[in-house]
C-alpha cells in the first residue's frame, strides 16, 4: 500500500537516524507503545516518527489495529535490508557509551580529613586500574567542611561520616569504627582503660568550628541528655586538634583510626565504651555518571573487606 505524501518538499534527506531506530524498535516489539520504552520517547512521539517516515517513503510499514502491530509487505521487505543496519547500530551505540565512560571522563572525590585512610588508598589503586583514561580529582576538606562539598555539588563523590543534614544525597554505608576520647599524657582519666560518657563529660573540650549536627554529634550531644559539655577550643584539622590536646586545652572525642595514623607524642586515647560506633559513608547525587557509580561499588567493596578481614589496611604511621 503507497500513501500519499501529504507534505510538499519532503525528501529522503529529512530522515534522521531517530526513524529508522523507531522503525527497527517498533518492528522488534511489535507494540509501539513497548517500542516507546525501550526508546526513552513518549508513545505519542513514537507515532509521530513512523508517521512522518511512511509519508517520506510513500508506503505503509505497519498494519495498526487497538490490539496488534503488524508489519507490511514493504515493511517486511525494509526489514529484511535493516537486519545489518540494526546490528551495525547495536554496535556503534556500544562503541558510544565506553567512549563516553572511559575518554576524558573525570571525577571529583571529596574526603573528610582524616576519614577512610584504611581503606581509599586502595579504592583509588583499584578504581584507576579498571579506568585508566578517568581523571580523578582528590578533594580534601577540614572540619569547617564536614560535608566533604558535598553540600554545593563541589564534588561528585564524598567519603564522609555522617550525620551531616543534607536532604537531596545518598548515602551508602562503608564500615564503623569505635569512638575513642583523646586526653593529654597524664590526664586523670589515663588511669582507666575505657571510659564513659559520665566520666568525660565535666572536662573542657576541643571541637570543631561553627555549629550544626555534626559537631554536635562529635560532642556526643545525643548522649548527654541535653547537657553541652564546655568548649574551649575550635580546631579545623586533626593535627591542631591533637595539638591542641597535646597542650592541655581540652579533650576531644574521635575516631579509632586517628589513633592508629594519627597517634602523636603528648596524647593517650582510650575508648569510649557507652558511645554507639562511628560510620563512614560515601554521599552522592542520584543519577550521577556511571564514573561515580563505578567508584561508589569499588569503594565499597575495598571498605567491605578490609572490614572484614580479607584485605589488610595500610600499616599505621609510627
Amino acid at each position: 500500500m503507497r500513501l500519499k505524501r501529504t507534505e510538499p518538499g519532503m525528501s529522503l534527506n529529512s530522515l534522521q537516524l531517530r526513524h529508522i531506530r523507531s522503525f527497527l524498535a517498533v518492528a522488534e516489539r511489535k507494540s509501539f507503545v513497548d517500542a516507546a520504552g525501550d526508546l526513552g520517547v513518549s508513545q505519542p512521539a513514537l507515532s509521530q516518527t513512523i508517521n512522518h517516515f511512511e509519508q517520506v517513503l510513500g508506503l505503509k510499514l505497519f498494519e495498526r489495529t487497538t490490539r496488534h502491530v503488524e508489519l507490511t509487505e514493504h515493511g517486511v521487505r525494509l526489514l529484511r535490508k535493516s537486519g545489518d543496519l540494526d546490528a551495525e547500530l547495536k554496535s556503534y551505540f556500544r562503541e558510544l557509551q565506553l567512549l563516553r565512560d572511559s575518554v576524558g571522563a573525570r571525577i571529583r572525590i571529596g574526603y573528610l580529613i582524616g576519614t577512610g585512610v584504611q581503606f581509599m588508598p586502595e579504592a583509588i589503586r583499584q578504581f584507576e586500574e579498571a579506568y585508566p583514561a578517568a581523571e580523578v580529582e582528590l578533594l580534601e576538606y577540614d572540619f569547617n567542611r564536614p560535608d566533604a562539598g558535598l553540600r554545593n555539588g563541589e564534588v561528585d563523590c564524598a567519603i564522609v561520616r555522617p550525620p551531616l543534614g543534607i536532604d537531596d544525597v545518598e548515602f551508602e554505608f562503608l564500615m564503623t569504627e569505635k569512638c575513642i576520647v583523646c586526653l593529654p599524657d597524664g590526664h586523670p582519666l589515663c588511669a582507666h582503660d575505657v571510659l564513659t560518657l559520665s566520666q568525660i563529660k565535666d572536662y573542657s573540650f576541643v571541637a570543631a568550628p561553627g555549629a550544626g549536627v555534626w559537631r554536635d554529634y562529635w560532642l556526643a550531644g545525643e548522649h548527654m541528655a541535653g547537657e553541652v559539655p564546655k568548649v574551649v577550643h575550635e580546631a579545623a584539622t586533626l593535627d591542631s586538634e591533637l595539638q591542641a590536646v597535646a597542650t592541655r586545652k581540652g579533650i576531644s572525642i574521635t575516631a579509632e583510626s586517628t589513633a592508629s595514623y594519627y597517634a602523636r607524642p603528648g596524647v593517650t586515647f582510650r575508648p569510649l565504651g557507652d558511645m554507639k560506633d562511628c560510620e563512614i559513608a560515601v554521599g552522592f547525587r542520584a543519577g550521577g555518571s556511571p564514573r561515580v557509580q563505578e567508584f561508589v561499588k569499588i569503594v565499597r567493596q575495598v571498605a567491605r573487606a578490609i572490614a572484614d578481614g580479607k584485605m589488610k589496611a595500610p600499616a599505621a604511621r609510627l
